[in-house]
């Protein structure tokens, strides 16, 4: 979870300094594992949220007085939460780790200030695009890729009211390459040459990390149609009417 995520989640700005204390360690508990704090450690972590260097003499002080943490037998200047305190933390904070719908992405591939705010399923891929991208997983961006390609696709027909083109007789769409291959030469929907040479492209990306049996994708395959995605993105946008 992102600091930022978890200060507003927590109304960090709003405790008293004592609980803010409580709240950045049991942070750093739920991120790292680590259980034991030492005084300075404790200042680094209200460093790391953006807050004016402490005391640090008072915080483990009122640390302790108010019965939030205890030393640990031996390691004097070392801290450890009392159980029953991590206890009510869990019980009270723990489900924000166990959150199955934020994505997090910070537009790493993706302009997401550009493209998101349009419609909520678009949204949740361009983020899961963007988070595999960031996290090296290329092969899981890459088929993702290939699927808001068709979506686009598929809205823009639909805006332009040829969805018939690209229909079979159950009410289905053709295939990705037959969508291409009618997009490509299909005057009504009109999208520009320079735009849709790359059609092809963007579809084999996807198939590769999709069917490919020895192939993995590395970050130089999405990077290589990086600017020319964008470009499609735009303009579908706009046929599509989302922009």
């Amino acid at each position: 979870m992102k600091h930022i995520d978890y200060k507003q989640s927590v109304g960090l700005e709003d405790q008293k300094q004592v609980d803010q204390a409580v709240l950045i360690c049991y942070y750093h508990f739920k991120e790292t594992g680590e259980s034991q704090f030492e005084p300075k450690g404790i200042q680094t972590l209200f460093s790391d949220f953006g807050f004016n260097a402490i005391n640090v003499t008072r915080v483990k002080k009122a640390l302790l007085d108010k019965h939030k943490m205890r030393t640990i037998k031996g390691m004097q200047s070392t801290l450890e939460f009392i159980p029953t305190v991590l206890q009510e933390l869990e019980s009270q904070y723990a489900s924000l780790w166990n959150d199955t719908e934020n994505i997090e992405s910070s537009s790493e591939l993706i302009d997401e200030s550009k493209f998101c705010g349009k419609r909520g399923y678009l949204d949740k891929l361009i983020k899961q695009i963007n988070h595999t991208y960031s996290h090296n997983c290329f092969d899981a961006c890459a088929v993702l890729m290939r699927r808001l390609f068709e979506i686009l696709l598929v809205l823009s027909y639909q805006n332009a009211g040829i969805e018939a083109a690209i229909s079979k007789p159950d009410g289905t769409h053709i295939m990705l390459e037959a969508i291409v291959k009618d997009a490509v030469q299909n005057k009504a929907l009109g999208v520009p040459a320079r735009i849709s040479k790359n059609f092809d492209a963007f579809r084999e990306v996807g198939n590769n990390s999709a069917h490919s049996i020895t192939y993995t994708a590395g970050q130089k395959d999405i990077t290589d149609i990086q600017r020319d995605y964008r470009v499609m993105m735009e303009d579908l946008y706009n046929r599509a009417g989302l922009m």
